[in-house]
């Protein structure tokens, strides 16, 4: 119940016990707890300054910290200009996608790019050559797709974090081949293919360009939120 707005939706990874860890000031009747995903730290409930300074301290400096509304004016208030803030934007979760839309956009792109489906090989090669971050366990919760162009790996939309009955979207096109339907074309190969084996996808956006892709393939707006990175000291 500490968890149900949308910015913490990425959590449930954690809640359903794919990734990720939890801690609660009490297993029982938790008033406070935080959820650890990848390099987020969503936090929520009731909690006082020197407790949360301390644990933070401790535990939270190198993660990305997103807070309930009570307790970022509280973060604020304890680290002052030690801490930089900025915004991500949520993307509605209840989607019914245009599938003739999405399979025209899947294909918008020219001859010499080559979009294969990654399995653990590729899967492997990614993440060897750290072009983006994508789900560990790729051979039983990864699904996504790469392009190529004269092998080279010029762009993915693949899973990342992964919850029991769906994903999180991650995406990138090398810098060199934006612009060019490279990115859309993937990440509406992936939508298909994850409403062919029936999972839902998610989509956070970290900027505007973000919300933008996001509303072309089918997805719509629902509101900004605070994200916290402290200053290197």
């Amino acid at each position: 119940y500490l968890f149900d707005d949308i910015r913490f939706y990425m959590g449930h990874s954690v809640l359903d016990g794919k990734m990720g860890e939890a801690y609660a000031d009490n297993i029982y009747t938790p008033k406070f707890a935080i959820l650890i995903v990848r390099k987020y730290c969503f936090m929520s409930g009731i909690i006082d300054a020197t407790t949360l300074k301390k644990v933070i301290d401790e535990k939270l400096r190198l993660y990305t910290i997103i807070p309930s509304d009570n307790l970022k004016l509280l973060i604020e208030s304890i680290y002052e200009n030690n801490i930089n803030k900025s915004e991500r934007y949520s993307i509605k979760k209840d989607v019914y996608f245009d599938i003739s839309k999405l399979e025209k956009l899947s294909n918008n792109i020219k001859s010499d790019f080559k979009i294969i489906k990654i399995d653990e090989k590729l899967a492997n090669r990614i993440k060897f050559e750290k072009f983006i971050n994508i789900t560990d366990n790729y051979n039983e919760d990864g699904i996504g797709f790469c392009c190529l162009k004269d092998n080279e790996i010029i762009g993915v939309a693949s899973s990342n974090i992964v919850y029991k009955d769906g994903i999180e979207v991650n995406i990138k096109v090398s810098e060199n081949f934006r612009r060019k339907g490279i990115g859309t074309a993937l990440a509406a190969k992936l939508i298909l293919e994850c409403i062919k084996e029936n999972k839902k996808v998610s989509w956070d956006a970290a900027n505007m360009n973000s919300v933008k892709l996001a509303e072309k393939l089918g997805f719509k707006y629902d509101s900004k939120y605070n994200i916290y990175n402290f200053t290197q000291e």
